[in-house]
């Protein structure tokens, strides 16, 4: 009666275990010198047939070894589990390449091994999709900068084992901000994508195409024997760019010839790019040493700033500005000076990009606001002085998220009238975040500031930006001014053009730059409101203004035409 329902309990157990869908296996050792030498296969259920391996039972390990998975040492795993007690786990790729398994092994209190495999494909494959995602730009489906980054540390390895060099191009496709200001962000899109298709088309055992964010690419060329390799291979992609109508620049840095280290040859590549836009862009260019020398005197700029700051060796210079045809003072624009006492005068268009890359401008831009509204209001209590300061703001100051409470600190600690006192912008504060800067500005004009667009003319969008922008102001570039008297006459007619239209929309306007007496003349024709230029005045200190403002009016520090 007993053994009877043992059987029956049997049947059922194994009748349960044929039905359940997860592969398992049932093996006895089989001993040789009391050492394991082999397995016998007592019991597997259909769906380890099905699914794993096609077997029989009673057949040995060692004669169907070919039939188990070559990632995981069945044996090895089985022994152990016997020996120990212990339960052993393990992932494995089927034999047939196309399901991923998790194995667990565990052997009985006889002495069998009880094996059960589940099908964990669908986990593996989200796991590498997801690690995928990581390394892969989704807009354009090329590498990210994240795999960028993983593979140029095993580059450059092996090309310092190999003593090989490689070449980094990076490249940024031209104009692609004026066309998402223009178009739409999604017309910047579709360029994007067709701009890594060609990037893509390039790709090959020794050439890696990544996406390093934005509008930006970098292609990495291994095993390169001579820098004119990268030009070839620079022009050949500008060619391919060509043919579908859309411009890119690019600049070349090589390992070694240039530097050793990651983070230089991709500053290196990145500077020659801007040289390459800077002269005329959609071309290539290799980093030189006078880049590097260029790169090394902006790193001087960046490190000494902090104690020049200290040392009081900036100072605030004034430049008049007149009005045509009363002859009258119409005010200053605050222009930031530095006489650092090893280098002498270094220019502004050497040092504020430094200042703004670095962060630095935050601070200069928040004394020269200081500065300058105090000047305003000492001059007007002291001279009676009625006229307007132009102060300058940069376009990280300006969008840093604290200009406002910066503005406002200084009118309280100057308590100078916001309506004497005119904010000036370029049309580069619009480039990252047109809507945000329109903000900001609409709020620095409601606090009554004026505002002023400095260089109007040498943008892409000057027009659109006079819609969108609150001005009082608007002036004119000195690149018309100075090319105002010549006999074909465009200058005068594109100024003459936006003067007519800048004050019908009842802006002030500025001509920069006037220098000769001729300028002068047309300009009054015109009926340009304002002149500012070495003609009528230079950018003076404030002890020489002071003496103007006095009466000494041939204190003016001026060029004779």
């Amino acid at each position: 009666m007993i053994y009877n329902t043992f059987t029956v309990t049997e049947v059922i157990f194994k009748k349960v275990i044929d039905t359940i869908k997860i592969p398992l296996i049932v093996l006895s050792p089989l001993y040789e010198n009391d050492k394991i030498s082999d397995f016998k296969v007592e019991y597997l259920n259909p769906e380890f047939k099905k699914s794993v391996i096609s077997l029989n039972e009673g057949q040995k390990y060692s004669d169907v070894r070919e039939k188990f998975s070559k990632n995981v040492d069945w044996f090895e795993m089985c022994a152990e589990a016997v020996l120990t007690g212990k339960m052993f786990a393990e992932t494995f790729l089927s034999s047939n390449g196309e399901t991923w398994f998790s194995l667990e092994v565990k052997a009985t209190e006889d002495k069998l091994v009880v094996a059960t495999l589940t099908d964990i494909t669908a986990k593996v494959r989200y796991t590498e999709s997801l690690k995928l995602s990581l390394v892969t730009d989704a807009l354009t489906a090329l590498p990210n900068r994240v795999q960028f980054y993983k593979d140029i540390n095993k580059i450059i390895q092996n090309a310092a084992e190999k003593k090989e060099k490689f070449g980094i191009i990076f490249f940024d496709v031209d104009n692609l901000k004026s066309l998402n200001d223009s178009k739409g962000q999604q017309a910047g899109d579709l360029i994007l994508i067709k701009a890594a298709r060609i990037f893509k088309s390039f790709d090959h055992n020794n050439i890696s195409v990544y996406r390093f964010g934005g509008d930006e690419f970098i292609i990495v060329a291994k095993n390169i024997e001579h820098a004119d390799s990268l030009y070839t291979i620079g022009d050949t992609i500008l060619e391919a760019f060509n043919n579908e109508n859309i411009d890119v620049s690019g600049g070349i840095s090589i390992y070694p010839d240039n530097t050793t280290e990651r983070e230089d040859l991709i500053k290196f590549s990145d500077l020659a790019m801007h040289e390459a836009k800077k002269a005329g862009k959609h071309r290539v260019m290799m980093f030189n040493s006078e880049m590097q020398k260029s790169f090394l005197r902006k790193v001087m700029y960046k490190n000494k700033m902090p104690t020049s700051f200290e040392n009081g060796e900036f100072e605030l210079f004034f430049q008049p500005q007149f009005d045509i045809s009363s002859n009258t003072l119409r005010g200053f624009e605050a222009l930031l000076r530095w006489d650092e006492p090893e280098l002498g005068n270094i220019s502004p268009e050497d040092f504020i990009p430094v200042a703004e890359e670095s962060g630095f401008i935050l601070t200069l831009g928040e004394w020269v606001l200081n500065t300058a509204f105090e000047c305003q209001r000492t001059w007007e209590e002291k001279y009676d002085y009625h006229g307007t300061m132009s102060v300058n703001a940069s376009p990280v100051q300006l969008m840093n998220g604290d200009f406002l409470e910066v503005l406002e600190r200084a009118v309280k600690n100057t308590g100078v009238n916001p309506s004497h006192v005119e904010i000036e912008v370029t049309e580069g504060v619009l480039i990252k975040d047109t809507d945000n800067a329109v903000a900001v500005l609409n709020k620095v004009k409601e606090k009554g500031f004026g505002i002023s667009l400095d260089d109007f003319g040498t943008g892409y969008s000057s027009l659109r930006y006079l819609q969108l922008l609150p001005l009082t102001t608007l002036k004119i570039d000195k690149s018309f001014i100075q090319s105002l008297t010549e006999k074909n006459g465009v200058s005068e007619n594109i100024t003459n053009a936006i003067i007519s239209m800048v004050t019908k929309m009842g802006l002030d306007t500025i001509a920069e730059g006037v220098e000769k007496v001729d300028q002068l003349l047309i300009l009054q024709e015109l009926n340009c409101k304002t002149v500012q230029g070495f003609l009528r005045g230079k950018p003076m200190s404030r002890k020489t203004i002071e003496e103007y403002l006095s009466g000494n009016k041939e204190a003016l520090v001026y060029l004779k035409d």
